[in-house]
């Protein structure tokens, strides 16, 4: 990850802040809100909005372990965002309760949920001089807040947590001194930060729209393996514009039946899963409003030749289909085509062609990419003998998705 680039030139995405061992080793860092233009904290404060935005622009940078350098990162979450789906998975991502969470029956039963998910729990900002939080059996690391307890005190309530609760990690924050860290670790702490380790790194980028993220969570509910009829019709009802864009584009001459079709039930009955999820995914794409036309027309033909190589296999077709256009994912979210596959739930045959061109997919994308640049002698004609694809049969191909493009870029629908 280019961590600190030129602020001159990029936004400010967060602020990343080691978190030691005794060995003074960095085992984690915590993710920070910070102003998008480097200025002071909004006022009023908002939590929610805080936390998206920290999940959202540790998005643009690709997964978490490129983000946390392979080491776990704590993000804060309020009740509001404990509450929402956490896009990302459990593996470096350690859920940091806010100290004014309030203990709910549905926030209890949401911290069971996370930890059963395998998430790493957190309280943040412990200032109690007890051991009879209600959320101390639910989480796996107290951040015991330095600065609110005199010396006996942090001696004592360190004991209290180690005898009712010794499942617990320790993590002393806002460590100002040697002295400060010196005592932490006599006391029996475990982990350990503040300005005296080091002090919140800016990290600089270009931050992800939430249209981008809306857009993309909706293609990856869109493209789960075994999303039902009734599964998509629902993921599309939830963007009306969508859903009107869909229909209209289903009535075209492409796609009419005897009479016309009305709901989005309807469209994916008659139509089929497949080929819904993939016009739909089609008009998600074309939602991203700042990338040129050309851009939309070229990952629809690129599809659209894939598929129309295979039209003998439906479902292969249909999954050509997505090849062909999520090939051009990198160019429609300015992020890396394995970091965008990373965090999609797609066929293993669809990852393997978008990023290492294998198996019969990748043959068919390599073949729509050579003839897209004009290398007639370089597509893979070997690979297509063996899927029974002949020379004419490119061509054919070729001239079908050229009047599939014309015939879709016309329609009101895309």
């Amino acid at each position: 990850m280019s961590a600190l680039s030129d602020p001159h030139q990029t936004s400010v995405l967060f602020a990343r802040q080691p978190i030691f061992d005794g060995s003074r080793e960095i085992v984690a860092f915590e993710l920070l809100f910070r102003p998008t233009d480097g200025g002071p904290m909004p006022l009023p404060f908002d939590g929610n909005r805080a936390t998206s935005t920290v999940l959202l622009n540790a998005f643009t940078q690709g997964d978490l372990n490129t983000v946390g350098q392979g080491k776990h990162l704590y993000v804060n979450f309020t009740a509001d965002t404990l509450a929402g789906d956490i896009p990302f998975d459990n593996t470096h991502l350690v859920v940091e309760i806010l100290e004014d969470t309030p203990c709910t029956e549905a926030v209890c039963r949401r911290l069971i949920e996370l930890r059963k998910a395998g998430y790493t729990l957190a309280l943040d900002d412990f200032t109690e001089h007890d051991a009879t939080h209600p959320f101390l059996p639910l989480v796996d690391i107290v951040k015991l807040e330095y600065p609110h307890y005199s010396n006996n005190e942090l001696y004592w309530v360190i004991g209290l947590l180690r005898r009712h609760h010794p499942h617990l990690k320790l993590l002393a924050e806002k460590l100002e001194t040697e002295a400060e860290l010196e005592q932490c670790l006599d006391a029996g702490c475990d982990y350990f930060q503040g300005y005296f380790l080091a002090r919140p790194q800016i990290v600089h980028g270009k931050p992800v729209t939430t249209a981008r993220l809306t857009i993309l969570k909706l293609i990856t509910e869109l493209n789960q393996p075994e999303v039902s009829t009734r599964d998509v019709a629902t993921t599309i009802e939830r963007d009306p514009a969508l859903g009107v864009r869909l229909l209209r584009l289903v009535n075209t001459t492409l796609y009419q039946r005897a009479g016309q079709i009305t709901s989005l039930h309807q469209a994916v009955t008659l139509i089929g899963t497949q080929r819904i999820r993939s016009l739909a995914t089609l008009l998600a794409l074309s939602e991203l409003d700042d990338k040129p036309h050309s851009l939309r027309q070229l990952a629809l033909a690129r599809a659209s030749l894939c598929r129309e190589l295979t039209l003998d296999d439906p479902l292969l077709s249909e999954r050509a289909f997505i090849v062909g256009l999520f090939s051009y994912l990198e160019a429609f979210f300015d992020r890396p085509l394995k970091d965008l596959v990373a965090i999609l739930p797609l066929h293993a045959s669809i990852n393997a062609a978008l990023l290492q061109h294998e198996g019969p997919l990748g043959a068919l994308l390599d073949t729509a990419i050579k003839l897209e640049h004009g290398d007639w002698n370089e597509i893979p004609w070997g690979r297509l003998r063996e899927l029974g694809i002949q020379p004419t049969d490119v061509s054919a191909a070729n001239q079908r998705a050229l009047h599939i493009v014309g015939e879709l870029t016309t329609s009101d629908g895309f």
